[in-house]
């Protein structure tokens, strides 16, 4: 396997180059934390043992395609302990691991851009990676990137991790100190006023903006107790994936890809001849314009009416989406690169 890097909209991204005989599996949408009520809708012993059964494979790749955390909705104690057993299994993997941020794990994206953790076999994409097999160039993405919903709220799905860290920060404290915390805050705010009133313009500005930083916990902290109250009534509408549930045959995804696609190809990047991402939670395998081989590896999360854990498998000539029964793989589908 060989790791380059070349340039995509303006941004570096990683190129990795499959030699013969080696494979790489890809997996998405994890969530890792997610659930209802009392019940984990995350299928994280699943993946677990899936981990386990990967490491006797030894695949030359594992790529996590996105949204592996949830680090919207779930408790900083509920990411962990879904994540726990499946990162000790992923540690025990005798293979590169790609993680190409989604919009659930946006912040891990800044891991990418400081190159952390490329000597112990993690490399972390902040939006794309390119994979080379079998003399086939691929585009791997996690998929937000074709929904205009999250185009538009870009602020939206940017500004959440920095709340929800910032919130467990507070949540953190002992007793239900946070707000305590939060409200001496806000009670400094006639102090700082008072002080700088009559002050010179550029002073005043400065008292503006400590003001804003001031009250900063305390609208976090007001933000997840709404969030957490009422997520699946009214927060997790306007943040929810508009291609949620949509399969390639939409016009919804359909069009959106071949844009990003055409926009790509025309600017000096070349022929792309197979497409993965994630994202809408609809495990696929198709052939899109001109041939071109499109997978969507699904998810791990349960979902009424629709398959779950499942995988991508590439391979020199060969693509395959497969699911993990708990006991094996299942192929679902199988296309020639």
């Amino acid at each position: 396997m060989r790791l380059e890097r070349t340039e995509l909209h303006g941004r570096e991204v990683p190129v990795i180059s499959l030699e013969e005989g080696e494979e790489a599996v890809v997996v998405s949408d994890l969530h890792l934390g997610l659930r209802y009520g009392n019940r984990f809708l995350a299928k994280f012993r699943e993946f677990e043992e899936f981990l386990k059964h990967l490491a006797a494979r030894k695949p030359a790749l594992l790529v996590l395609l996105g949204d592996v955390f949830e680090l919207w909705s779930a408790k900083a104690s509920e990411v962990f302990a879904a994540a726990y057993a499946p990162l000790r299994a992923l540690a025990k993997l005798d293979c590169k691991v790609l993680y190409v941020a989604g919009n659930h794990d946006r912040i891990v994206a800044h891991l990418g851009r400081k190159r952390f953790f490329e000597r112990d076999n993690l490399l972390v994409a902040p939006e794309y990676a390119v994979l080379e097999c079998g003399g086939r160039r691929g585009l791997l993405f996690h998929g937000h990137q074709l929904d205009w919903k999250f185009v538009k709220l870009r602020w939206l799905w940017r500004l959440e991790p920095y709340v929800y860290l910032l919130s467990e920060t507070l949540y953190a404290l002992p007793w239900a100190s946070e707000w305590v915390v939060a409200l001496g805050y806000v009670a400094l705010l006639p102090l700082v006023m008072a002080a700088t009133k009559g002050a010179p313009p550029p002073l005043r500005l400065a008292a503006a903006a400590s003001a804003l930083l001031l009250s900063a916990p305390l609208i976090v902290l007001f933000w997840r107790a709404i969030q957490d109250r009422f997520w699946y009534g009214l927060v997790q509408p306007l943040a929810r994936s508009r291609l949620r549930g949509k399969s390639l045959a939409s016009p919804a995804v359909s069009r959106p890809l071949s844009n990003l696609l055409s926009l790509i190809e025309a600017n000096g990047f070349g022929n792309v001849d197979f497409v993965v991402f994630g994202h809408t939670h609809v495990p696929e395998l198709a052939r899109g314009e001109g041939g071109r081989l499109i997978a969507n590896c699904g998810s791990w999360v349960e979902e009424p009416g629709r398959p779950c854990c499942t995988f991508v498998r590439i391979s020199s000539g060969r693509v395959e989406l497969g699911r993990w029964t708990g006991s094996g793989e299942e192929v679902l589908a199988a296309e020639a690169l």
